[in-house]
């Protein structure tokens, strides 16, 4: 009688082993459901967050001297008057920047992009061809990227810029220091306009990332950059953004602009 005590009680001992062991591997199997879940939702939002950024391209020109009005004016009726989808497209005269007196930026959404009436082949082909005329060719250092972070503030007002071009070693450590740094400095920049891109195709060679701040004129934008660089908030930019090599510094100034 003992011993027939003793083979139920190990009986329903091994049942409730198994029926544990069965409420854990569902336990288990729920616990990775959801964390696929998690994994899954955290893709598609890093997924989409990439997808709405916006795409920025550059490509530089070396005008021929005497021909700068030229350039403007060919650019001017060929860009001018377009409604576009997103974003728009600026002509910027450059300085300090061996090779490159202008260049072209076209910005916008990448799933929006252009224009919404396109051009024909043959007015593409006209464009070239004039503009050709007035610079000399091969100037090189274009670039494509995306729009990390950008206040354009007023625009028309501020219209001058000093670029940064560097390599960023840690991009997601950079971007936040950064962000953080921007939301600081919204009171010294007041309507000034602040930027970060990412390059992704051509630039400077080793490039990963533009600086720009935009101003009134140079001074303005020395002035500024001055001010933000005294800040206690500037300093802690420095010491957590990681390392940061500057590999070239240039200016632009806004001559045309149409969105």
């Amino acid at each position: 009688m003992k011993l027939l005590d003793q083979k139920l009680t190990g009986l329903k001992i091994s049942k409730l082993i198994l029926k544990t062991f069965s409420i854990l591997e569902i336990l288990l199997t729920l616990n990775q459901f959801k964390m696929k879940k998690i994994i899954f939702l955290s893709a598609f939002l890093l997924s989409f967050s990439l997808i709405a950024q916006g795409s920025v391209r550059m490509y530089n020109l070396n005008v021929k001297r005497g021909y700068e009005s030229s350039v403007v004016e060919t650019f001017s009726d060929f860009a001018g008057g377009q409604k576009w989808k997103s974003g728009g497209v600026m002509l910027q005269a450059v300085g300090f920047k061996d090779g490159v007196t202008h260049r072209i930026v076209v910005w916008g959404d990448p799933e929006n992009w252009g224009t919404e009436k396109e051009r024909t082949d043959e007015e593409w082909a006209l464009y070239r061809e004039k503009m050709n005329n007035y610079t000399y060719p091969n100037t090189g250092g274009n670039a494509m990227g995306s729009l990390l972070g950008f206040s354009e503030g007023d625009w028309k007002k501020n219209l001058s810029a000093r670029v940064y071009d560097v390599k960023v070693h840690d991009p997601a450590k950079f971007k936040k220091a950064w962000d953080k740094n921007v939301k600081a400095a919204e009171k010294i920049l007041g309507d000034r306009r602040i930027g970060l891109v990412s390059y992704e195709v051509g630039g400077t060679p080793g490039a990963t990332h533009g600086l720009v701040i935009y101003g009134k004129n140079l001074n303005d934008v020395q002035v500024t950059l001055r001010k933000i660089q005294k800040t206690k908030a500037f300093q802690e930019y420095i010491s957590s953004r990681g390392e940061v090599d500057y590999l070239q510094t240039y200016t632009t100034y806004t001559v045309k602009r149409f969105q």
